[in-house]
């Protein structure tokens, strides 16, 4: 069972193979990631919602039959029309064709025809409620509101998931970059532990700078050893956006850290445009549907008056009456009470103003977030000129503490220090750098310049 294993994690790092770049992090994320999967399976299913919305206008067809059985008025009635409420002011439509055969009281005269039927056509406007709007085409833009809230829902997973992945692929370079730092000092300590026995034995060092180099050979080893545990727990976290076509996921290993890797070192490569943070756009599409949600509930405080037309026309020329008629009707409603609707009306105007202070908190904190990230941009790069600098005079430091130990006029714990502290500003320089780096990462999140590309 464990040749086959080892085959499939070697054939999973294929795609992987060389240096993991900062691009390869993004193509993964947005093509792989579970849970942009999951938003972006949302998306589609909300098509699917705003396609039913529209059912509401779909038209329809009714059949009515009636048969009449008695001594002297036997009859029979059929009815087919087809029905539409149209997405126009409310207008409502009506078309088809009845018939009614056989003997009929006079109170019954609706159900007599011709011989071959009639055709009738008409329509119903509202003129009061419902003409502005109403639920069937309130339900159709809310679904359509919807359905862009579930794309904008798509690009907040986008956004965030890169931003958690870039920034995990950061903070993995730097452990990798800690690492060998450490590793590297530790070696140089154990391997002049060798050289101490040696001279020991010879009776030119005391056994005091053993136990001091051995100490320093503690020390480090510890700090490999923390220093692998930690870089192992975010290679870990890395790997649940670092993933195969198939989408498996995959855990790096330090050998496909890029050894140079690319930090942007500018500023100006964002901007803050509010129309790209998909947070904002979630919240204007809320206001938009709150909206929409009190004009009708205003609308639906109106009386109802509707207008009805309705033409018809016998099939039949011989009939004892005028073969065409126009009917002409109007219907009224005035509710006494209408506490739904006034109710409705109070709670989306205070839904409204709270989307408005939502949306106002928001931008507040992306616009401070924003100017924080840039400026700490500038600030970190300025350190690293500063920390590069240290650094460099540290290693002159050593390198004199190094020649003064091997003449015999300095003691093995100062330079221990001194080798100590080129690997402490060596680390310093790093994560200043990424700093920087992170710095940037968090800028285009707050502008939403992270979606460019996606």
């Amino acid at each position: 069972m464990i040749v086959p294993i080892l085959f499939i994690v070697t054939s999973l790092n294929v795609a992987f193979a060389a240096e993991i770049t900062e691009q390869q992090i993004i193509e993964s994320v947005n093509n792989h990631y579970p849970l942009i999967q999951e938003a972006l399976l949302k998306y589609e299913a909300s098509k699917g919602e705003y396609e039913a919305s529209l059912g509401n206008f779909d038209h329809k067809v009714k059949f009515k039959s009636r048969n009449n059985i008695e001594n002297v008025y036997d009859n029979q009635y059929f009815e087919t029309a087809i029905e539409r409420k149209t997405p126009y002011y409310g207008i409502g439509l009506i078309a088809g064709h009845r018939q009614g055969n056989g003997k009929f009281a006079e109170y019954d005269g609706y159900y007599r025809t011709s011989s071959a039927g009639e055709l009738f056509a008409g329509l119903t406007v509202p003129i009061l409620r419902n003409f502005a709007n109403d639920e069937a085409r309130l339900g159709a833009r809310i679904a359509k509101i919807n359905q862009e809230i579930s794309k904008q829902e798509l690009m907040t997973k986008k956004l965030t998931a890169t931003h958690k992945a870039l920034s995990l692929y950061y903070k993995w370079l730097l452990e990798c970059k800690k690492l060998q730092i450490r590793r590297n000092i530790l070696n140089l300590a154990t391997s002049r532990q060798e050289m101490i026995e040696k001279k020991f034995k010879a009776g030119d060092v005391e056994r005091l700078k053993i136990k001091d180099n051995l100490r320093a050979i503690d020390k480090r080893r510890d700090e490999v050893l923390k220093n692998e545990i930690d870089l192992k727990r975010i290679a870990i976290e890395l790997s649940l956006y670092l993933r195969t076509d198939k989408g498996i996921s995959l855990i790096p290993s330090e050998d496909q850290a890029p050894v140079d890797p690319k930090v942007h070192k500018s500023t100006k490569t964002t901007s803050f445009n509010w129309d790209k943070v998909p947070q904002l756009q979630i919240l204007n599409l809320h206001y938009e549907a709150m909206r929409q949600q009190k004009e009708l509930n205003q609308n639906q405080k109106l009386p109802g008056l509707n207008l009805d037309v309705l033409a018809s026309r016998e099939l039949s020329s011989d009939v004892p009456y005028d073969p065409e008629t126009i009917k002409i009707g109007v219907s009224f409603d005035f509710p006494l009470e209408n506490r739904k609707a006034g109710g409705k009306t109070v709670s989306s105007e205070y839904k409204t103003l709270a989307i408005q202070k939502q949306k106002q908190y928001l931008l507040q904190e992306l616009e401070r977030f924003y100017n924080f990230s840039t400026e700490s941009v500038e600030a970190s790069l300025e350190r690293y000129k500063v920390v590069s600098r240290e650094y460099e005079n540290t290693k002159v430091m050593a390198e004199a503490e190094k020649k003064r130990w091997l003449q015999g006029e300095s003691d093995l714990f100062i330079f221990n220090l001194r080798e100590q502290d080129i690997a402490e500003a060596d680390i310093k320089r790093w994560t200043t750098l990424f700093d920087s780096q992170q710095y940037h990462i968090d800028a285009k999140l707050f502008s939403g310049q992270l979606l460019e590309g996606l």
